[in-house]
């Protein structure tokens, strides 16, 4: 028997558009042919405010026209999000969760839009036709129950988290309020208008009827849309159906042959740890959560008395980079760490290496071990990203000089460094360095294109990287900035160093490097693993910009789920601007003040934003 209703509910499901169709057409030729000397709804609404037929007609299909219109606009929208072989598929497409867009103030927008076409519709027909919206709401609340029941099994909590946070067809105040607030992310791509637009030719036809009166000239003028719709829906609804698992794996293939994660891409971090300190407020007992990156931060990060430190990335070798640090602070005396790293010369980091070697694991020996000509470097130079800074760094002393680059360090006040730029460092050749050198086709050659995927095709690299420049050499001192020191001079200097590699630092964190735990993974299938409210700080570095709207907004429904109460959440807008969704407002609360503080001594001054966001558990659902 339950297999039985479970067999009728897919098939249910997967001839939902002739249902429908069904529906809206014995309806309406029931309410033509049974009804013919009663006057219709719209008729009926326009006498009770005193209007005469002809009035009622006039005014209200021009009403409706307007209705469907929106209906269409509410349509085009999430079937641009959505695409085609998604909503016209026959199978439930679960292969990831769109969430964006429209699905930020009701789940179910393409239903929600046809409610509103079917409602505004049958008050053209007799009284009869107001059965249509309501079957096709008792239709649609069954295809509802049987979607969400396939999405709870292959997203769980996340879109059970979504369920509680945006109603299901019906928005209420607050999402309808925030429905005017969407035009900035409103779009309907060709896919979405051209597989949407069933409805589209009843607005001509609706006003050619406010004329004539007469609502079969709609109908007529309106059915070929529909016919189109009908036709094209059964056509790609046959071919769409491949299966999530299908998609997700050729997904997974794609990104595993990504440049990005083929060797150590940062072998520093690059983002200012005292910033995260400060917004984090670290007490003992926290559960501090971290890209790894180049590790600094996590090492930084201990400085505070975490319980926990959990470090995570998808680049496997960037986890390798971490570890490798650790067995140093585990094994090495201090100065021995310093030339380990490359930060003071040495003739002995092969030595070195093969102290720590048995603390690694196998995996990290093989890797480390074909590795030699980076650990005589000195590692903190072995990411790609250091090669490119290397790069830069010589082309410099040619055009801004050593000389020039030394006065910088030696400055002793910001507006000594302010004159020198303006007198001495933005010139000619230092505006022709940033067109060759910071620009996005140089880029381009040397990071893959994963970078610069959610990137506005006209943003300026060179006017982007020459203001960010300005700011570091202009507003903050040169002599206290290591990130500076190292990309004009190639490496750090000695009396400023990253907070975790400070001597007075050094056994603290010596002491406490077993609390960091690192996983090889992707944030939302880890955050994913975690029982609910297990962090107490989120530092995301920048990597919500290499997500889509999408993915950003499921990656903060989880984070939402696995965060403690007053959890805090940070991260930086580099290229590309991520803020926080609408639909979040009630839960993660920026903190404005704090973040345009600490974004002003930013010492790594590549980012244009700082991003500090506190979490309400209590409003949130559980």
């Amino acid at each position: 028997m339950k297999s039985s209703v479970i067999q009728l509910r897919k098939t249910w499901f997967e001839v939902r558009i002739f249902i429908s169709l069904s529906i809206v057409t014995i309806i309406t030729i029931f309410s033509f042919l049974s009804f013919r000397n009663t006057p219709s709804t719209i008729e009926i609404t326009g006498g009770w405010f005193g209007l005469s037929a002809g009035l009622s007609f006039r005014y209200g299909y021009l009403i409706i026209a307007f209705l469907v219109l929106f209906a269409s606009l509410i349509r085009m929208w999430a079937g641009s999000i959505l695409t085609s072989k998604t909503v016209m598929a026959f199978r439930i497409q679960n292969s990831r969760l769109n969430i964006s867009g429209p699905y930020n103030f009701v789940r179910n927008p393409i239903y929600f839009a046809d409610l509103i076409a079917f409602t505004a519709l049958s008050f053209c027909l007799k009284p009869i036709g107001l059965l249509i919206p309501v079957l096709i709401w008792v239709h649609y609340f069954q295809l509802i129950k049987y979607e969400e029941e396939k999405l709870i099994n292959k997203f769980g909590s996340t879109y059970s988290e979504y369920i509680h946070s945006v109603p299901g067809i019906n928005p209420g105040i607050k999402q309808i309020k925030s429905l005017f607030n969407v035009p900035l992310d409103f779009s309907i791509n060709y896919d979405g208008f051209r597989h949407n637009a069933q409805y589209i030719l009843f607005i001509p036809g609706l006003i050619f009827a406010s004329y004539t009166g007469k609502f079969i000239y709609a109908i007529l003028i309106g059915m070929p849309a529909v016919i189109d719709w009908a036709v094209i829906h059964t056509i790609i609804g046959v071919s769409a159906d491949i299966s999530a698992k299908e998609k997700t794996l050729l997904k997974t293939r794609k990104l595993s042959h990504s440049k990005v994660f083929r060797d150590i891409l940062y072998a520093q971090c690059w983002e200012d740890p005292e910033m995260d300190r400060i917004a984090f407020n670290t007490k003992p007992g926290d559960t501090v959560f971290s890209i790894t990156s180049g590790g600094c931060n996590a090492l930084a990060f201990l400085l505070d008395d975490p319980a926990k430190v959990i470090c995570l990335d998808l680049n496997r070798f960037q986890n390798y980079l971490l570890s490798l640090k650790i067995s140093a602070f585990k094994t090495l005396a201090y100065n021995e760490t310093l030339e380990f790293f490359g930060v003071q010369p040495s003739n002995h980091r092969w030595e070195f290496y093969e102290r720590l070697k048995p603390i690694l694991s196998e995996e990290e020996q093989l890797y480390w071990s074909n590795k030699k000509a980076d650990i005589d470097r000195g590692i903190i130079h072995c990411g790609k990203y250091e090669k490119y800074m290397h790069l830069l760094k010589r082309v410099f002393r040619i055009l801004i000089g050593r000389k020039i680059i030394n006065e910088l360090f030696n400055a002793s006040c910001i507006e000594e460094q302010r004159i020198l730029f303006q007198k001495k460092w933005d010139n000619y050749k230092w505006k022709l360095f940033c067109r060759i050198f910071l620009s996005r086709a140089f880029a381009s050659m040397l990071f893959d294109k994963a970078f610069y995927k959610y990137l506005e095709p006209s943003f300026s690299f060179e006017k982007y990287y020459r203001s960010a420049v300005r700011r570091a050499v202009t507003e903050l001192p040169a002599k206290e900035n290591y990130f500076l020191a190292y990309i004009l001079s190639g490496n750090y200097f000695n009396d400023s160093l990253p907070v975790y590699l400070k001597k007075e630092n050094y056994d603290f964190i010596r002491d406490r490097v077993d609390r960091i735990k690192m996983v090889t993974s992707g944030c939302l299938e880890y955050l994913r693993s975690l029982p609910r409210d297990t962090i107490s700080k989120f530092n995301f570095t920048n990597i919500f910009e290499w997500m889509s709207i999408e993915e950003f907004t499921l990656l903060l429904l989880e984070t939402l789920r696995s965060a403690k109460d007053g959890a805090v959440i940070t991260y930086r807008n580099h290229l590309v601007t991520r803020n926080r969704p609408e639909m979040f407002a009630d839960q993660i609360i920026p903190d404005m003040k704090l973040s345009i503080e600490l974004r002003k001594k930013d010492r790594s001054f590549i980012y244009k934003a700082y991003v500090v966001e506190r979490i309400k558990k209590n409003l949130c659902h559980s």
